[in-house]
């Protein structure tokens, strides 16, 4: 017989140089989660903490700024009374108003300007020959002098030239040992008509300058002192409580030295490594450690009172400087302990999902492979969608158990596997050998059993058979009353086909004998089994109506296989076992078993004659009649 046409072969998918990457949900879930939420979480984090460092850096700058235009403008403001004092007594005498002979109404006019400045110590009115008077404050009071400074030795050059100055002068600081202190003193030459008059004395006691940034402490807390030079101090708040006298010093200013008070960080501002910090175009910091603790000193030089500079400065505790940063710190650990939680709860979640993802796909896997009894009953879950895709699994998993029972499970799964390999399912003739098998005298046998008791010997008798043919590949068609119908061949291609059947055969032989001997064991009687095979053309495929199909196979070669088994019920006698074959099964599966000639018969429905063989059992000695035709 002619080959059927081949089915056209389909069309084979374009070739992957490189495999596809196959990533598991519990990677992607959390790697995804974890890596965004890192991302997310990282990114506010920095661009926070580099607009808070920033704003920190700023704020701490415009503070430091702040502080220091703010003591330094109270230190103005202490002395520049003394400027305008000086200015408005001078320009009395210039329009004439005032005559600079020390008359009375000059002591009033001095008296009344001194009074109104609290801020001013002492003013003088100093004629041409050094000659006048001097108003100053002792004891809470105005104390009138009168002065002659001629012949005075050391007396400071912003006095002895001011007939060549047009201008006010700061002088360098100046001792007074009547007063005990030092003073800031400002000379402002008088002039009119070109001609020299004489000379504004106002001096400001350092005493007052340390009372005032001592006042300054205790109302803002702020540690502030004026440096005349790096040696020496203007003004600071310990002064205000010391004494000193500096009468006849010549090797500087009348000034206490810086390790004179009672303030070590100051004393060892100038002897540390650090070089300083500038923050603005006029502030410098820097960094002084005594006895284990650090302080924060910001510097700023205040110009116009003398030919140098002096130098403004401000001094912290390390823990009063630190609360920025701390607070910029904390928010930094805050900010990191968020991240580590927020990117934790993603690993959690991403885990809690793809473990039940990944149940799920287990399950799948065993439904692929028709393991229903291997798939347990997936857990509810808080997720609406999975919870649903786990209600509907387990609904589908109980709908497949029962669907197992009716279709078997072999051929379900060969048709899976040959559908992968993107082979057709229309029906197509092919060579294959049939099996029947039946149990003789099965209705006497069921006469004496209960429904229950039949139903569970048909189970167990057709649970050994199906074994025995499903072991060697072969294709359970269905189940007919106390018969089988087997085939091999479809739908996987098997070139030994025969040789399975006939192996089957003999294996069937061994599990009934078995069987056998403990249903003798226990008073039960013997089955019989007849098997009939047959090896020969037929249709194969999907066969049926529009709402139920078979895969099964169909045509003479069926029937054949049938009469077979029919023609067994004659020749088996007292055997357990009788498995007959046509001659086309045993050509084609030489060597599978051992077989014996038994000659032509007529069989049921067929005019002709078939050639019949029989397989030899172990232990059994063939038919009289099979030995005469052999």
């Amino acid at each position: 017989m002619a080959d059927p046409t081949p089915n056209p072969s389909p069309k084979k998918p374009a070739r992957r140089f490189l495999p596809r990457l196959h990533l598991s949900v519990a990677t992607v879930l959390v790697a995804g989660f974890g890596s965004l939420m890192l991302l997310a979480v990282a990114s506010v984090l920095v661009l926070g903490l580099v607009s808070a460092g920033r704003n920190t850096i700023t704020l701490g700058n415009d503070k430091a700024d702040l502080a220091l235009a703010g003591v330094e403008v109270r230190v103005r403001n202490q002395l520049n009374p003394a400027r305008d004092m000086a200015k408005f007594i001078a320009e009395m005498v210039e329009r004439g108003e005032l005559a600079p002979d020390g008359g009375e109404r000059v002591l009033d006019t001095l008296r009344g300007s001194l009074a109104a400045v609290p801020q001013v110590t002492g003013l003088a009115l100093i004629g041409p020959e050094l000659t006048g008077v001097q108003v100053g404050r002792q004891d809470g009071s105005l104390r009138t002098k009168a002065l002659d400074l001629r012949g005075e030795p050391d007396l400071p050059p912003e006095m002895t030239d001011a007939a060549d100055r047009t201008a006010p002068s700061w002088a360098d600081p100046l001792w007074s040992k009547e007063a005990g202190t030092s003073f800031v003193t400002l000379f402002h030459p008088i002039h009119r008509d070109g001609r020299y008059l004489g000379q504004v004395m106002v001096g400001v006691s350092l005493g007052d300058l340390s009372r005032f940034l001592s006042n300054l402490y205790v109302e803002q807390g702020i540690n502030a002192f004026v440096l005349f030079d790096r040696g020496h101090v203007l003004a600071h708040p310990s002064l205000e409580a010391l004494k000193f006298d500096f009468t006849g010093k010549t090797d500087g200013p009348p000034l206490p030295r810086v390790d004179q008070l009672d303030d070590p960080p100051l004393a060892a501002l100038w002897n540390t490594q650090d070089a300083g910090v500038t923050l603005t175009k006029r502030i410098l910091s820097r960094i002084v450690t005594v006895a284990g603790e650090e302080y924060l000193f910001l510097l700023r030089p205040m110009p116009g009172y003398g030919k140098q500079d002096w130098t403004i400065g401000i001094r912290f505790r390390e823990q009063e400087v630190d609360t920025e940063i701390r607070r910029l710190r904390d928010t930094a650990l805050a900010g990191f302990a968020i991240l580590l939680v927020s990117v934790a709860a993603a690993l959690v979640v991403g885990r809690r999902i793809s473990r039940q993802v990944a149940r799920l796909a287990e399950a799948a896997d065993r439904v692929r492979a028709f393991d229903f009894n291997g798939i347990q009953e997936l857990p509810d879950s808080r997720l609406r969608e999975l919870s649903r895709a786990a209600a509907a699994f387990n609904a589908m998993v109980a709908g497949l158990r029962w669907f197992e029972t009716y279709v078997p499970k072999a051929l379900v799964l060969r048709l899976m596997h040959r559908s992968g390999d993107g082979a057709a399912f229309g029906s197509e003739e092919r060579d294959v050998t049939v099996m029947f098998t039946d149990i003789r005298g099965f209705s006497q046998l069921a006469e004496h059993l209960g429904a229950a008791d039949t139903a569970a010997l048909l189970n167990e008798h057709f649970t050994q058979l199906a074994d025995c043919i499903e072991a060697e590949g072969g294709t359970v068609d269905k189940f007919i009353g106390d018969s089988i119908m087997a085939f091999w061949n479809a739908p996987e291609e098997q070139e030994d086909h025969a040789a399975r059947a006939l192996r089957a055969a003999h294996a069937i032989t061994r599990a009934v004998g078995e069987n056998n001997r403990r249903r003798e064991a226990a008073g039960l009687a013997p089955i019989r089994v007849r098997v009939g095979l047959h090896s020969g053309p037929v249709v194969v495929g999907n066969i049926g109506s529009a709402s139920r199909i078979n895969y099964t196979i169909v045509g003479e070669t069926v029937n054949i296989a049938a009469r077979m088994s029919e023609l067994a019920s004659a020749l088996q006698g007292q055997s357990e076992v009788i498995v007959l074959t046509s001659a086309a099964t045993a050509a084609q599966g030489i060597g599978a078993a051992p077989l014996a000639r038994v000659g032509g018969r007529s069989l049921r429905g067929r005019t002709d004659t078939t050639e019949v063989w029989r397989m030899e059992l172990e232990g059994e000695a063939a038919p009289a009649e099979a030995r005469a035709e052999a």
